[in-house]
């Protein structure tokens, strides 16, 4: 009698992920369970799908560039960037519906207004953001993922009143969201989280304030380039640490690297160091479930000197380290595939159950690098078996079910193991 497979959480989030990554097109991760993506403004750049595999709106997802006349409503660049992702097959991430940014001028000047009284103003202020949210999901209800508030530490919109007090002003917009995109995955996103323990923790507390109403499916951190640069990369991997014992997966939405403090003409070296040192610590971490960075192109970046290509099309050194470094790893933990009969070709695993935790693995035709993880992601065992080559393994462990990574230097796949 053959036992069902249970799976954590996070593992499931993961194989559902990778439907977002498996196209041809051959981006820099390509076959991977985690996403790199970038942004799209009022067009598509044509090297963007040689690089990425998921698109995030930069501007046009914005109310303010939406709606900047109450009532009309321009959806053409937000059109593109949307269509770009469908098209392709790439994951798409609103951003945004609740910022106290870029918002539209006149629902503040309506949030003012003392000419109406304040309850019949906040009534109005209510119905105009909650038709900003419907109207965007009628129009694009297949979004994958939405920053339905953005920054709520650093920007608190004029109108979070009239939405509710305390953090209620969240919890209505996440409500109205999960109402009217009930197949997004709905995100916090804020900036200076993980550079800062403290703020991390109160990070935290909001995120399991949502979670306790199943109003949040993520955590999104900018990580940009003023948050990580100068920070101890121990400081960073054990806020993540901390963020993932929500259970929720974090995003990285809005990362970029540059010069320290974006200073001087762009140098390629301290770009290079910057980005050697940080990035694998973020796409690393196994409740990291995409990289999204925020520009790539010079003179199109918002940090002015963390362009990653050229104006004249050449890569810089740290693009060309990141196209040799994210096809090394397997995806990050939890990087699994629905493709279990071409993972068959690849490894056997005998016996299967195993006895005491012994058994052999043997390659067919591939080098490959293998993850031994238990059911709650804990990495057990690290192999490495040459082409028509096996290995004598020991798990030393409780019995139960355990899932092998295995990875041929292209995608990573998964095969499972029962110890007795």
């Amino acid at each position: 009698m053959k036992k069902s497979l249970s799976i954590s959480p996070l593992v499931s989030a993961c194989i559902i992920a990778l439907t977002f990554s498996t196209q041809a097109n051959g981006q820099i991760a390509e076959g991977k369970c985690k996403f790199l993506g970038n942004v799209i403004a009022n067009n598509v750049p044509s090297s963007f799908n040689t690089y990425w595999n998921q698109v995030t709106p930069e501007n046009s997802g914005k109310w303010g560039s939406v709606e900047g006349t109450r009532g009309v409503m321009n959806w053409g660049a937000l059109d593109l960037a949307y269509n770009h992702a469908k098209s392709n097959g790439f994951p798409f991430k609103q951003h945004t519906f609740v910022w106290g940014q870029q918002q539209p001028a006149w629902i503040t000047a309506l949030m003012n207004d003392t000419s109406i009284p304040i309850e019949e103003r906040y009534e109005q202020v209510r119905e105009e953001v909650e038709e900003w949210i419907r109207l965007y999901c009628e129009r694009y209800p297949d979004t994958d993922q939405i920053d339905v508030v953005n920054e709520p530490f650093h920007a608190t919109p004029s109108y979070d009143l009239a939405l509710g007090t305390g953090w209620n002003w969240v919890k209505w917009a996440f409500q109205k969201a999960r109402i009217y995109c009930p197949n997004a995955k709905l995100i916090l996103n804020d900036y200076n989280i993980i550079n800062s323990n403290t703020t991390t923790d109160s990070y935290l507390a909001l995120v399991n304030l949502l979670k306790a109403d199943n109003l949040v499916d993520g955590i999104g951190i900018q990580c940009h380039r003023f948050e990580v640069e100068s920070a101890p990369v121990t400081q960073l991997k054990n806020n993540l640490d901390k963020l993932a014992t929500s259970g929720l997966p974090i995003y990285i939405t809005e990362f970029d690297i540059g010069n320290l403090s974006n200073e001087g003409v762009a140098n390629d070296a301290q770009q290079l160091e910057i980005m050697q040192r940080v990035f694998p610590v973020l796409w690393e971490h196994p409740a990291v479930e995409g990289i999204t960075i925020w520009g790539y192109i010079q003179g199109q970046t918002w940090q002015s000197t963390a362009y990653l290509l050229r104006g004249d099309g050449t890569e810089r050194p740290a693009l060309t380290w990141l196209k040799s470094y994210v096809p090394t790893k397997p995806g990050g933990a939890f990087c699994l595939t629905t493709s279990i009969e071409e993972s068959d070709l690849l490894l056997n695993i005998y016996p299967n159950p195993a006895m005491g935790g012994k058994f052999v693995l043997e390659s067919a035709k591939h080098d490959l690098n293998i993850l031994i993880r238990d059911m709650q992601g804990r990495i057990i065992s690290r192999q490495r078996v040459n082409a028509n080559e096996s290995a004598e393994i020991h798990i030393v462990g409780s019995p139960g079910i355990y899932i092998i990574e295995v990875f041929n230097g292209k995608q990573t796949f998964l095969k499972k193991l029962i110890v007795q």
